[in-house]
């Protein structure tokens, strides 16, 4: 499926629409939890790209969001881990800087260097999220497995404008920049019809900020599928004389679940990560 069609392929089938809406009204439990568009725990691959090489495997990192409805109150949430230790979500909403954002946010606290590794120090099993949603009587806990499934491999990249290949430094700011990337062969459909594997391909100027972003699940936009071959980053995203970091990733989704009216899902991901830069302007010629 195409990422015109991800909206979609990410919601409630057309039929089920209506009764969906009657249950949520119906429902003061399931209602509460419209605070929350989705969440999701997984383990993370990083490789970095130099240049047209190949990408090398960097580290493995352990990550878990929740995804907030514009306008919530919502800002306290937990992660239980298979072990039963509960660690807390930090409110993204209220850091200054290029990493504000609508989620709730667990990184972990360092890389490692195997799977060996981070798989010691977070476990594969079951994750439960806990939050309380504003009024309600009791927590909400909903549940989703990170099994032991393996990672895609790291997607090599290339660039293109004006349908030829161009070179990572030599990026012309004029014209739209095509990303492409290797296939994401290992990528499936969603046997459960809640959310197929993803690719999320995201462009950050020099200070970190985000230009560009193909857009996330469950928020009213589109977003990029496994099948999807490319992404267009317009010209308008870009300035002369720059240099950005852009990344590729393939994600995973080992499993997915709609509990509380709140769709929640587990991933291995893979991102490449790469360097480009734009060309200086062109001197101005005077008649």
């Amino acid at each position: 499926m195409r990422g015109r069609d991800a909206f979609a392929r990410c919601a409630f089938p057309p039929l089920l629409a209506f009764a969906a809406l009657a249950f949520l009204a119906f429902s003061p439990a399931d209602a509460q939890t419209r605070d929350v568009n989705f969440a999701v725990v997984g383990k993370h691959a990083g490789y970095e790209q130099v240049g047209a090489g190949k990408p090398k495997r960097q580290y493995y990192s352990f990550f878990s969001e929740i995804f907030l409805a514009d306008g919530t109150p919502l800002g306290e949430a937990v992660l239980v881990r298979p072990d039963g230790r509960e660690v807390q979500f930090t409110d993204q909403r209220a850091v200054v800087g290029p990493s504000r954002d609508r989620i709730l946010l667990i990184r972990g606290d360092r890389t490692y260097g195997s799977e060996a590794e981070i798989d010691e120090e977070w476990p594969n099993g079951e994750y439960v999220f806990r939050y309380s949603p504003p009024g309600a009587t009791a927590p909400v806990s909903i549940p989703v497995r990170l099994g032991e499934g393996r990672y895609p491999e790291g997607p090599q990249v290339w660039l293109e404008q004006n349908g030829e290949q161009v070179r990572f430094d030599g990026v012309d700011s004029m014209f739209d920049l095509v990303v492409r990337y290797t296939p994401f062969d290992s990528g499936r459909p969603d046997p459960r019809e809640i959310c197929d594997d993803m690719i999320f391909v995201i462009l950050r100027d020099e200070e970190n900020y985000k230009v560009d972003h193909s857009g996330r699940p469950f928020q009213g936009q589109r977003f990029m599928l496994y099948s999807d071959t490319e992404r267009v980053i317009p010209a308008a995203a870009l300035a002369p004389a720059s240099r950005y970091a852009l990344s590729v990733e393939h994600a995973i989704l080992e499993d997915t679940a709609r509990a509380s009216g709140v769709p929640v899902m587990s991933t291995r991901a893979v991102t490449t990560a790469l360097e480009i830069h734009t060309l200086p302007p062109l001197p101005q010629i005077m008649d």
